[in-house]
C-alpha cells in the first residue's frame, strides 16, 4: 500500500476481515470481504466483484491456511479434508478464478505461501506437509505452463512465522517477523525475478 497498491483481501471470518481492514486502511485503499477459499462459488463471486470494482488484478497472493499437529494415525478424516481444502484446494481455486484474467492481459504475478514443511517432511505434521508440498508443486508446474505468456508464479517457504496461527499451534511466540515475509512479497512482486521460483526465509 505504501508503494501505491490497492489492496484487496478476503478471509473466512468477519472479525478477521474487520481487524485487517482497520489495521490497513490507514496506509491506503483496501477492499476487504468475507469469502471462503474452500468454496469455488464464493471465490468466483469475490474475484468478479474485485474485477468489477478495479478492472484488473496485477498480483495474487495466496496466504490462507490452517495447521494441525499430532500423530497422523489419530487425525480425523474431517481434519484431513479441512487441511487439504484450506491449504491446497483454496490456492488452486483462487488461482483458477484469476488466471484467465491475467492470461488475457498477458501480465501478472502469483505468489503462493508454502512452508519449510513443503521442502521436507516433519514428524507430527504429515497432512500439513502434504498440502505445502502440493503448493510448491502446483506453483512450479503452473509457472512452467504460463511463464511464456507474461505471468510468473512463485512460492515462499518460510520457517515458523510469529503469527497468531503459530502461537495457537505451538503455544509460543517467536519465529520470523511477519514483516520480513511481507517485505519479500513486495520485492518479488516489484522485481519479477527470473531465476528463482521458491524463496526460503
Amino acid at each position: 500500500m505504501e508503494h501505491g497498491a490497492k489492496v484487496v483481501m478476503c478471509a473466512i471470518g468477519q472479525k478477521d476481515v474487520e481487524k485487517a481492514k482497520k489495521e490497513l486502511e490507514k496506509y491506503g485503499e483496501i477492499f476487504a470481504k468475507v469469502a471462503d477459499v474452500r468454496d469455488d462459488k464464493e471465490v468466483k463471486k469475490f474475484v468478479n466483484e474485485v474485477l468489477s470494482l478495479y478492472g484488473k488484478i496485477d498480483v495474487l497472493i495466496n496466504n490462507a491456511g490452517i495447521i494441525w499437529g499430532g500423530d497422523f494415525s489419530k487425525q480425523s478424516y474431517s481434519s484431513i479434508s479441512n487441511l487439504i481444502d484450506s491449504n491446497l484446494k483454496g490456492v488452486l481455486f483462487v488461482t483458477r478464478a484469476v488466471i484467465n484474467h491475467m492470461l488475457s492481459r498477458k501480465s501478472g504475478v502469483i505468489i503462493n505461501m508454502s512452508s519449510e514443511a513443503g521442502e521436507y517432511g516433519i514428524e507430527g505434521m504429515v497432512t500439513y506437509c502434504a498440502t505445502k508440498f502440493g503448493v510448491r508443486g502446483f506453483s512450479e508446474a503452473l509457472d512452467e505452463e504460463v511463464s511464456g505468456r507474461g505471468i510468473r508464479v512463485y512460492s515462499i517457504c518460510p520457517g515458523a512465522v510469529d503469527t497468531d496461527l503459530q502461537f495457537e499451534f505451538s503455544g509460543k511466540r517467536g519465529g520470523i517477523p511477519p514483516e520480513r515475509v511481507a517485505e519479500l512479497i513486495v520485492k518479488i512482486a516489484a522485481t519479477f525475478p527470473k531465476s528463482k521460483k521458491c524463496f526460503e526465509l
